[in-house]
């Protein structure tokens, strides 16, 4: 079984994945997919940092490590449940770009996908704390709406294409164990209705 875990960065997917933990009742590997195409950047193309994917690497070479990335993370659901946290649109340096194309989407065919959302001005406030920390460039509150929007609707490629079941989790500030209870409540409940099948 896979899992998407998706939201705009700053709204606290990571978060919330691992508060989460406590109320699972069935293990899942938590995979990110920025640090496996980072592994494999780092092998193919001696990378050492995401934001070097995107500033030195081709669009055709950022999707080759896509690509590469999902079939990695398809082996895995062989062994394990799989929560995959990543982003179904990216913001580039030449505008927004799909996290995971269709050809992608056909090869992971994910169980389910949760959705994390914030305000996003309490999103523009968490990135200005994590600015130092990561060096994210800062974006004004409509294009983190934007963003937000477009991850939204990009869902229901997801639900109509694969019949993958969404979920919507909004991230409150100082809230984080009451969304952990949501995503863990979904989890156990989409895992339980596979068990039954």
């Amino acid at each position: 079984m896979i899992v998407i875990v998706v939201g705009v960065p700053g709204v606290g997917k990571t978060s919330v994945i691992n508060e989460a933990k406590k109320y699972l009742k069935y293990e899942f590997k938590v995979v990110n997919m920025g640090d496996i195409m980072l592994e494999l950047a780092k092998e193919k193309y001696n990378i050492n940092n995401r934001d070097e994917i995107r500033k030195k690497l081709t669009f055709e070479q950022q999707k080759e490590l896509q690509r590469e990335a999902i079939k990695r993370i398809k082996e895995m659901e062989k062994e394990n449940d799989v929560i995959l946290d990543t982003h179904l649109v990216i913001e580039s340096y030449e505008g927004y770009i799909a996290g995971t194309l269709r050809e992608y989407a056909e090869i992971l065919r994910p169980d389910g996908i949760v959705v994390i959302i914030s305000d996003p001005d309490k999103i523009f406030v968490r990135r200005l704390r994590d600015i130092q920390i990561r060096g994210r460039d800062i974006e004004n509150l409509k294009r983190i709406e934007i963003q937000q929007n477009l991850t939204i609707y990009f869902t229901t490629i997801f639900m109509f294409e694969y019949g993958t079941i969404v979920e919507v989790i909004n991230n409150e500030e100082g809230l984080l164990e009451e969304s952990a209870k949501k995503f863990a409540e979904f989890l156990n409940k989409l895992k339980e209705s596979k068990l039954n099948k």
